[in-house]
């Protein structure tokens, strides 16, 4: 899960660093955007991929969202197809 994930994710440019022993994810925002929560609205509309926005753990967590490998890697693999097609992580 962790390398359908992150690793997808660092393929098609969004420099996201393995989780290290959980079951989350914290991924920087990619560049350009600077607002966890914005990015996150934008992100499911665009894509229909669900994550949360670092802010919602504090003011430490702005600058990043937190996703959950809970589902199968071909789920993982799917999310990030749709972020690629998208285009957001190009923007």
């Amino acid at each position: 899960r962790n390398k359908a994930l992150c690793g997808g994710l660092r393929e098609i440019g969004w420099n996201v660093p393995d989780s290290q022993g959980t079951m989350f994810v914290w991924a920087p925002l990619p560049a350009g955007y600077t607002d966890s929560a914005a990015f996150t609205m934008e992100l499911m509309e665009k894509t229909g991929v669900i994550v949360v926005p670092g802010s919602a753990f504090g003011a430490q967590g702005e600058g990043y969202v937190r996703m959950a490998l809970v589902v199968p890697p071909e789920r993982m693999a799917e999310a990030v197809r749709r972020i690629d097609e998208s285009g957001i992580v190009k923007e």
